[in-house]
């Protein structure tokens, strides 16, 4: 009886749990008992992960102290921004984004802000450095996250 119960939701699971159910199972019709269940425990990061800044305070460390600004416009309907964003965290956490602020900013929640790193592009994921070389500001708008160490290399 108890396993005709549960193979609906054997058949609906993957490997693990039909391995993990199927021990159960078994270990239920030789000890005429339930088992004490646990859960799967997540794994606990090793390295805390890395955090954007805001606009606003990476603006104002960009021009007080002239830190690097990385900026990243994305949205949660775009296919190709969550791959960027994952590849500049990866970035910045292994201190490859060298002084440089991380801003991620949503389309959807900020569009002005969005639409003034955008400029005059209108895709998403859309990316801008903003640098100094030598005394003067500088605006980099590359297409791919790959390109911003060379950029703030210069």
């Amino acid at each position: 009886m108890v396993m005709l119960l549960a193979t609906p939701a054997i058949a609906a699971a993957d490997d693990g749990a039909r391995a993990k159910a199927a021990v159960c199972l078994a270990y239920a019709s030789v000890v005429k008992d339930v088992p004490d269940l646990i859960g799967p425990i997540a794994p606990t990061p090793e390295v805390a992960p890395a955090q954007p800044i805001s606009y606003r305070d990476a603006y104002a460390l960009y021009k007080s102290q002239r830190r690097p600004m990385v900026v990243m416009v994305t949205a949660s309907w775009c296919p190709y921004c969550p791959a960027m964003k994952r590849e500049l965290l990866t970035l910045q956490r292994d201190d490859k984004l060298p002084s440089a602020s991380l801003v991620i900013v949503d389309y959807d929640a900020d569009r002005a802000t969005a639409r003034t790193v955008m400029g005059s592009r209108r895709t998403l994921p859309a990316l801008a450095v903003f640098h100094y070389v030598g005394d003067k500001p500088k605006q980099t708008r590359p297409t791919k996250a790959s390109e911003v160490t060379k950029i703030l290399a210069q």
